[in-house]
């Protein structure tokens, strides 16, 4: 990385000086700038308000990753600061339990298809990593079967290039399938019979293909094969959680997961995520080790419940297609006249989670 841009002189300086204390100079590597282009995009932003953010040199701009997805209702959003601060001021933790762990819980048992029990955590990679857990302890088996992204504990780390410090044995546990294309889950289960703890997926953007001898969708077909196997089928909702629909992809496509993993936008930027399941998958939790200091932590907690009402009062995530097509068709707009190449896929992403590849001719 080399050439100073004289618009993000702050950014620049910081950068500088968060590689001398900082590995790799980012907390979130997401958020890295070789995530982005260097030079043409600013490195550290202070402020939001809604939709807008402003970096450390003043400048302004729309969010459309909105912190990575986590934003769902936007910056500042009054309600949301007013229960932040008024949990604050009644105190952020405690040595017992909190009465919210009981309401949210109830909450998203109401919301969510598949969740009878839940168990909550701080991000993405504690809950599905406990689920990878669960269903060890569940079926006594070993190996897991995945497609897409879980984060960053070991079970799944080991598949990265980021896997140094992790046992090389851990590997031999995994083993990928594509998405979409049930012939290569199906391959994974004659390999391994009877081997195969547990299916972890998500969905990346796409909409799951319809199999047009069995009339299901690829979600379906999965869920029918962990069956057929005796595996669980564990949907990674961090993405597509409370965007796709209230009760996430699952919900859309018509699909009941053993076990769910949520996240991201349950709190509108505050860390909480969730692990829910049918209860004879969550109740092994009673013997599997899963406890931090955080998870029942009332700081984070009232915010999804606040969020979740939020959406089901307005019924706002269903708008949150609508609002994809209509910006997709803007770009569509933008490259006739504008001489543009673009790819977008699916119809259900919420803000920040419309991806969209522009490059010119």
């Amino acid at each position: 990385m080399t050439t100073s841009n004289a618009r993000y002189p702050a950014s620049e300086a910081l950068w500088e000086r968060a590689k001398r204390v900082i590995p790799a100079g980012t907390q979130t590597l997401s958020k890295g700038p070789d995530q982005f282009v260097f030079g043409a995009t600013p490195m550290y932003l202070t402020s939001g308000q809604g939709s807008h953010v402003r970096d450390v040199d003043g400048n302004e701009y729309i969010d459309y990753p909105m912190a990575l997805g986590p934003i769902l209702l936007g910056y500042g959003y009054k309600s949301v600061v007013e229960a932040v601060v008024e949990r604050m001021r009644k105190g952020t933790t405690f040595t017992l339990m909190h009465p919210l762990e009981v309401e949210l819980a109830e909450l998203l048992t109401e919301i969510i298809p598949c969740a009878e029990m839940v168990r909550f955590a701080k991000n993405g990679s504690d809950v599905t990593s406990a689920a990878v857990r669960v269903a060890r302890g569940c079926t006594g088996r070993d190996h897991i079967a995945y497609s897409g992204y879980h984060g960053c504990q070991d079970w799944y780390a080991v598949t990265t290039p980021r896997n140094r410090g992790i046992p090389a044995a851990t590997g031999e546990l995994i083993h990928a399938f594509e998405y979409n294309r049930i012939e290569t889950l199906t391959a994974l289960f004659d390999e391994y019979p009877g081997q195969i703890a547990a299916v972890i997926m998500e969905v990346p953007g796409a909409d799951p293909v319809i199999n047009l001898g069995s009339r299901r969708n690829f979600l379906q077909d999965v869920a029918q094969l962990c069956k057929k196997h005796g595996a669980l089928f564990i949907l990674d909702e961090m993405v597509t959680g409370f965007r796709y629909s209230l009760g996430g992809a699952g919900e859309l496509f018509d699909v009941v997961p053993d076990l769910a993993c949520f996240g991201k936008g349950m709190g509108n930027g505050m860390a909480v995520s969730a692990l829910v399941g049918k209860r004879e998958f969550m109740s092994v939790l009673d013997e599997v080790f899963f406890s931090m200091t955080f998870p029942g932590t009332p700081r984070g907690l009232p915010l999804p419940r606040l969020l979740l009402r939020l959406l089901w009062l307005s019924l706002l995530s269903s708008t949150y297609g609508k609002r994809a097509r209509g910006f997709t068709r803007g770009l569509g707009r933008g490259r006739r006249s504008g001489g543009l190449t673009w790819k977008s896929q699916g119809d259900h992403q919420g803000p920040g989670l419309l991806f969209v590849m522009i490059t010119e001719r």
